[in-house]
């Protein structure tokens, strides 16, 4: 896996080979309050994305530098990926929402 941010004004790429099983575990508690219906409107819901790449990362940075280092757009895109790559890393396939095709790693 691998995310870039924006840390201290320059580009930095952070790149997680090979997750362990716990990160799995976390994306499947993640994707279970996603189908039970989540508030996009609520900052909090946006915190468990964050935390979720940082945990995913093995705390190689902190959701501050995620909050920091990405861009609008790109906080919701970059957690649906990472997320979405852990799941299927553990062997479920995963359906990317038409808002996600086309998205290029990291960016």
């Amino acid at each position: 896996m691998k995310i870039v941010l924006r840390v201290d004004g320059n580009e930095k790429t952070f790149t997680e080979d090979n997750p362990v099983g716990i990160v799995f575990r976390k994306a499947l508690e993640l994707n279970k309050k996603i189908r039970e219906g989540v508030d996009l409107a609520k900052a909090e819901t946006y915190d468990e994305f964050v935390d979720f790449l940082v945990f995913a990362f093995g705390n190689k940075f902190t959701s501050e530098e995620v909050w920091y280092g990405l861009s609008i757009p790109q906080i919701q895109t970059e957690s649906t990926r990472i997320f979405n790559e852990v799941l299927s890393l553990g062997g479920l396939v995963t359906q990317p929402n038409d808002d996600e095709v086309g998205n290029e790693e990291g960016k």
